[in-house]
Order: C-alpha cells, then sequence, then structure tokens
C-alpha cells in the first residue's frame, strides 16, 4: 500500500539561499551595520539586510536589481526570520551610500574626478578579516592595476580605449578585491596613483595586515609612485617602461654584445613507416 504524505505548498526552488542569508547575516551583517552605522531605529530595513537581499540576486541567478521584486520576493519572503526588501529600497540605500568626488588639477589646467569610497573601503578589508578570508597580523602579495569599465553614464569619460567609461584602481589579494577606486576613464594611470595606493595601503595596515610583496606593471613606473610602494612593502616588482634611455643604461637588454655567433640548430625529424617525414611540432 502506497503511503501518501502532504506536502506544504510553501515549496521553493531557492530553498539554498536560505543558509547563505543565515550565514550571511551571522557572519557579515553585524560588520556592516557596525562600520556603516544603523539606517533606522524603527522597522525600517538595515543596511545588512540591504546587502542580504541584494545578493540574493546574484546568488539565485538574476540578471538585474528588479528581479528580487518581480521573481524571487515570494520565495525569500517564506523565511521566518530574515527580511528581504524590495528594488526601491535597495537602490535607495545604494544612493545613500554614495560619496562625493575628489578633484585633482593637472599641470596642464586639466581636472580628474576621483571618487575614494573611504568607508565601504574599510568595510571591504573588515569584512574580509570577519570571514576568515584574511588574518590580521598575516603577511601577503599584493597585486595593484586599472581596470577599464565601459558606460554609457553621463559622466562617463572617453578613454583611451576609444569608449566611454571610467578606469578604477583595483588592489587584490589573491582573488579577494581589497581595495577600489574609481576615477575618470580619460585620466592618465599614473596621475595621482601613489594617493590611491597610500589609501589603499593604509586601511590594510590600520586592520594588521602587512604586505610582502606588491607586484604592479609599467602603468605604476614613477618615482613617485615606486617610493609609496617601496614604504608600504617589503618587496616589489614594478615593470620598467620601454624606452631608449633604458636600453643604453643596460646593455644586457639591448643585447650590445660582441661575442655573440651564429647558430643554426638542426630541426629534428620523425620517420614513420609508410608515410613522409615530419618535423616535431
Amino acid at each position: 500500500m502506497a503511503k501518501v504524505q502532504i506536502k506544504s505548498e510553501k515549496i521553493t526552488p531557492f530553498g539554498g539561499i536560505f543558509h547563505v542569508r543565515e550565514l550571511f547575516s551571522r557572519y557579515v551583517g553585524p560588520v556592516i551595520d557596525k562600520v556603516l552605522g544603523l539606517r533606522c531605529t524603527s522597522f525600517g530595513y538595515q543596511y545588512s539586510e540591504i546587502a542580504g537581499s541584494l545578493a540574493s540576486v546574484y546568488f539565485c541567478g538574476g540578471d538585474c536589481v528588479e528581479d528580487v521584486t518581480g521573481y524571487l520576493m515570494t520565495h525569500l519572503s517564506l523565511h521566518p526570520t530574515l527580511r528581504t526588501c524590495s528594488s526601491d529600497t535597495i537602490l535607495r540605500a545604494i544612493s545613500e551610500l554614495s560619496t562625493g568626488n575628489t578633484t585633482y588639477t593637472s599641470d596642464k589646467g586639466k581636472s580628474y574626478d576621483f571618487n575614494t569610497a573611504t568607508k565601504l573601503n574599510s568595510l571591504l578589508v573588515k569584512t574580509l578579516i570577519n570571514t576568515g578570508q584574511l588574518v590580521a597580523g598575516e603577511s601577503y602579495d599584493l597585486d595593484f592595476d586599472h581596470q577599464f569599465i565601459e558606460t554609457e553614464k553621463y559622466d562617463a569619460k572617453m578613454t583611451y580605449k576609444r569608449f566611454t567609461g571610467y578606469s578604477p584602481g583595483v588592489a587584490v589579494i589573491g582573488d579577494l578585491i581589497v581595495g577600489i577606486e574609481n576615477r575618470d576613464g580619460n585620466a592618465n594611470v599614473r596621475f595621482h596613483q601613489q594617493d590611491t595606493l597610500e589609501r589603499i595601503f593604509s586601511n590594510l595596515e590600520s586592520e594588521d595586515i602587512h604586505i610582502r610583496r606588491s607586484r604592479m606593471d609599467c602603468g605604476s613606473c614613477s618615482r613617485q609612485i615606486v617610493e609609496t610602494v617601496e614604504k608600504h612593502s617589503e618587496l616589489f616588482y614594478i615593470r620598467a617602461n620601454n624606452c631608449s634611455s633604458l636600453y643604453d643604461r643596460l646593455p644586457v637588454a639591448s643585447c650590445q654584445h660582441d661575442d655573440i655567433k651564429e647558430e643554426k640548430i638542426p630541426q629534428p625529424f620523425h620517420s614513420c613507416k609508410g608515410s613522409a617525414k615530419f618535423p616535431y611540432t
């Protein structure tokens, strides 16, 4: 005789997100509310709940913030304690956390906007430590580079790659982003880069995170930048710019030797029965 079980109608294909949200609420939520402060003292949503709602969109395969209201709210609201806010609340909170730009003027009189997002960068490092992905007191290798982001927003500038967008400076430890500062897409990568690096290094050091080695490409090859990196790193690797003066000072690099002899290396052949000879590849 078959056994009949009555199942609850509250069945969701996104049940796995509840465990993720619970861990998020336990380990990440308190850090968010401590760093960003309480958003409200009544029934409104705190920043930790808003961040959890936003993360749920992407964990559940969503494409945009509006998916939390259009598709996921019915399922996410089944959790007895965790609250999920609407897309309008998420977007409004993101606007609340925005900060003003810092404008630098070049020697030629041109102005470029930087957005340091100091509080969010501090939250980023504190969260990585609280979740055990970084350990205070340890030394790590840091990589820094600029990433061009194509966008058609009103303040986007034309980049040298021939599209409008931004060129934020991004610092990573392994695959963890530990610092990011946005900048105008038309700003030279070396322009006030030492200030960006100083803020990133200082933020890490304030959490007792030390840098063993810093690695950067030739976009960081300038005296001011090298001095900043040297001050905060035990070792650093910065690729030098290719220029004629460098080749003149380094004859090894320009291959200026008198004892170089030309040699021809015979190419080996493999013989196969019943077929032609083919060179190794």
